[in-house]
């Protein structure tokens, strides 16, 4: 059975996510921000076994503990190939802009449009929806849709910042629309919802 952990990380409360078999406890670990201790103690509370790192985009508070998370498990980080120029640039990802120097090494694996990733114990699909940034992707987990910045709950991601484009993420709201209105949607900041709730409310 699948299930989801939120820790929230940093002053902007990000939400980084632990979506994790409950039997086997094999683990994916989604955008982890900020307090890399706070969500490492998350993991070892719930027993888990990390087996990758998945970025939904490339802004410092979404990246944060990319490398730690990476070296403590030895595991790969995944994320979409049109935001990798972001993860080692403090400029790009926004950092800068708060005060702070994030710097992430190179991913190891590049994630596409529609690609279907198999993991241990599930796999999930990739939807890309630039807009928020360049390479912004969704995440689907079975009924569960991890949307970065992309999409939440009664609103939708700013498009001001490097990368972004306010056409395309109106494209990419588009394409969520397709997909089961009942899906659970679990955004970068702020508290669950589903596709219907979010794009019904949302103000674009």
């Amino acid at each position: 059975m699948i299930k989801v952990k939120k820790v929230i990380t940093g002053f902007i409360d990000e939400n980084c996510y632990l979506v994790y078999d409950s039997d086997t406890k094999y683990a994916a670990i989604i955008d982890p921000g900020q307090e890399a201790d706070k969500i490492i103690n998350a993991i070892e509370s719930e027993s888990l076994k990390p087996e990758i790192v998945i970025n939904t985009h490339a802004h410092y508070d979404h990246i944060s503990s990319d490398d730690e998370i990476r070296s403590k498990y030895k595991i790969p980080l995944a994320i979409h190939k049109d935001e990798v120029e972001m993860l080692a640039d403090p400029e790009k990802n926004g950092s800068l802009l708060f005060g702070q120097y994030a710097v992430v090494k190179d991913p190891e694996i590049l994630l596409e449009d529609n690609q279907e990733v198999k993991l241990s114990f599930v796999t999930f699909k990739v939807f890309s929806s630039p807009g928020h940034s360049k390479g912004s992707i969704c995440l689907l987990f079975g009924s569960y849709l991890f949307t970065g910045d992309t999409l939440f709950a009664g609103s939708i991601g700013r498009t001001d910042l490097w990368g972004g484009n306010s056409e395309e993420i109106i494209k990419s709201l588009e394409k969520l629309k397709k997909l089961d209105p009942s899906i659970t949607v679990y955004p970068g900041h702020g508290s669950m919802t589903t596709i219907a709730k979010s794009l019904n409310n949302a103000r674009y």
